[in-house]
This record gives C-alpha cells, sequence and structure tokens, in this order.
C-alpha cells in the first residue's frame, strides 16, 4: 500500500464525517483510511462505523493525546508495510488532489521524511493558515509563513522548510523507523515541531508542496472539548520542553531574553480579549514545565485533560494547574 490515513477524533463525529467525506473524494488509485477515537462520548464510534463501513475506527476508550493517539495509528500503519502515513486533523477538508501532490513531491525526493500541503482558512478560503514554518533554536519560537495574508501565488514554489504542522502531513514510513513518533510528553502541541527537528538532525528533508491544498476549521477540537485556556497551556508548557530537548546552553541565552516578551504579548492579547484563564494558562505551563524538570516521570497537565485519562495515570501527575482553575468548559 502506497499510504496509509490516518485520522484522530475526540467528541467531533460531524466534522469528523465532512473531513472523511473529503478524503474519500480523493483521486487516487487506492484509499485506507483509519479513525483513531480518543475516547469520545458522543457517539463517534457507532455514528462512523455506520456511516463509513469501509473505514476502520480504532476506540482507545481514553483520551490519549493528540501525540500518542496519532501514534497508535502510525504503529499500526507501520506494521503493515506502507510506504508513507497521511496525517489529517478531523477539523479539515482536502482538496480531491491532495494525496497525490504529496506523493509527487516526496517521490521526487528520497530524502524527504515529511511533506506539507497549503493550508487555507475554511471560512476565508483565500487566506492562508499554513504555507510552510520558520524555526530555529537561536529564537525559539516557531511560526507559519505567511499565516493570514491573501493567497496570491506568492507561496506556491515547493522548497524545504524548518517543521511541518501536524494538521495534515505526509510522512515518510523509513524515517519514522529510523527516528520514532511523535513525543507522548507532549501530548498535543509542539508533537510536530520535535519530530521536524529530530528528523532534520537525522538528515532528513522537509518538503512544502503548494499544489496539495487542505482548508482548516482551526482550533475547532480544542474550543468545543477543552476551551481555549489548555491550548494556551500546552503551547507555553511544550515550547520551553521542546528547547530543554533540542538546544544548548548558548541558544537558551538567546531564546529566554525573546520569550518572556513574547510571553507577556500572549497575556495582553487573552487579557484584552477577557480571557483572564487563558492569562493563567501562560504562566502555569511556565510553571508545568519547571515541574517536568524537576521530575522528568511527571505529566503535568490541567483539569481539563486530567479528566479524560484513566485514573492509574492521574495518580503520577503532578498538580501543575490549581484546582481553583477546574470549572467545567464546553467541550472541543
Amino acid at each position: 500500500m502506497k499510504a496509509q490515513i490516518i485520522v484522530l477524533n475526540w467528541n467531533g463525529r460531524e466534522m469528523t464525517a465532512n473531513c472523511l467525506h473529503s478524503l474519500l473524494g480523493m483521486r487516487a488509485a487506492e484509499l485506507s483510511v483509519t479513525v483513531i477515537d480518543n475516547g469520545s462520548s458522543d457517539g463517534s464510534v457507532e455514528f462512523l462505523r455506520n456511516q463509513f463501513p469501509e473505514i476502520e475506527v480504532l476506540p482507545q476508550g481514553r483520551n490519549l493525546g493528540f501525540a500518542a493517539g496519532c501514534n497508535v495509528g502510525m504503529k499500526r500503519a507501520l506494521q503493515t508495510g506502507t510506504e508513507f502515513i497521511l496525517l489529517v486533523n478531523n477539523d479539515t477538508e482536502v482538496d480531491p488532489d491532495m494525496l497525490a501532490e504529496l506523493l509527487r513531491e516526496a517521490e521526487k525526493d528520497p530524502s524527504a521524511a515529511m511533506v506539507s500541503p497549503k493550508i487555507l482558512y475554511f471560512d476565508l478560503p483565500d487566506r492562508i493558515w499554513w504555507a510552510g514554518g520558520r524555526y530555529n533554536l537561536w529564537h525559539g519560537i516557531p511560526s507559519h509563513i505567511g499565516r493570514r495574508s491573501k493567497d496570491e501565488g506568492q507561496f506556491d514554489e515547493p522548497r524545504s522548510i524548518d517543521w511541518a504542522t501536524g494538521c495534515v502531513l505526509l510522512l515518510r514510513s523509513q524515517a519514522l523507523s529510523e527516528v520514532g513518533l511523535f513525543d507522548e510528553r507532549l501530548f498535543g502541541n509542539g508533537e510536530d515541531l520535535d519530530l521536524s527537528l529530530r528528523l532534520r538532525r537525522a538528515n532528513w528533508r522537509i518538503r512544502y508542496a503548494p499544489r496539495a491544498k487542505v482548508w482548516h476549521k482551526e482550533g475547532v477540537d480544542y474550543r468545543r472539548n477543552v476551551g481555549e485556556y489548555v491550548r494556551t497551556f500546552t503551547f507555553t508548557r511544550n515550547l520551553l520542553w521542546i528547547m530543554h530537548k533540542h538546544a544548548t546552553r548558548a541558544q537558551w541565552l538567546t531564546f529566554a531574553p525573546q520569550f518572556v516578551p513574547f510571553l507577556l504579548i500572549i497575556t495582553a492579547q487573552r487579557a484584552r480579549h477577557g480571557d483572564m484563564r487563558s492569562v493563567k494558562a501562560v504562566w502555569e505551563g511556565v510553571r508545568a514545565y519547571f515541574e517536568m524538570r524537576h521530575d522528568p516521570d511527571l505529566l503535568a497537565l490541567p483539569p481539563e485533560l486530567i479528566r479524560t485519562t484513566l485514573p492509574s495515570v492521574v495518580e503520577h501527575m503532578p498538580k501543575a494547574i490549581p484546582s481553583s482553575a477546574s470549572s467545567s468548559v464546553s467541550r472541543n
């Protein structure tokens, strides 16, 4: 099989169904799709099995997080001997030629471990969400090329990029077998950046294929399931953890003076929108990072995520978030 498609679902059955319809509409000789269900409570498993009998749905019984959930699907795909794995967020819809274009770029360059499409906003289909990623450890803050700019063909040349987003991503199985899968300690947010860095260190390349197009409903899952607060927390914590894994002391010296003002900007933005939970989450994410540094066996997560994991996991987690912050939020 040329490519195995992996879609992660968590309480998003209608959105996942729309994504699957677009995937099954792709022009490809053979399509094999697996949905990994992260402990949904909205009847997703039965719904998707009934709607898509040709698709394999694997329920996990709990929320593994994005990293571990994708790893379940990728491990299974690697066991089948597939040459490529395509990760697709359930909050996307794809162009019929998307997979063919990604494969074309990967086959042109045998050193390409990752191939990333052009991603546009679903509600603003002429606006760019992603045209590749920039990152270096001296700065330590990842960015999207072209974000929010109008798509006028200015990013229509294939090229190598610093990192690839896990939103929609073609991965070469050979490269994954060499460097490993997502770091599950990150849970969600930044696992794609970490994997990109590990692959580049192993002399693999990351490519951008602009003729492969995707439309993205940004952040819908997080906001519905746990709220923007949790995404802010994991973003802050994981940026620091990635630096901890990859940066030299000299790179920390240039990163720290930029990171603190960056956090202050995020704090001000959240406060301006009246989102005081996210204001707290910025600094709680920093604290959680230091707790993880103190005890590498601990995984600091906020209550909204802890409640969706197994009790045996919860018992070993540090209290990175004050209990006063655990009021209920709408599901992502």
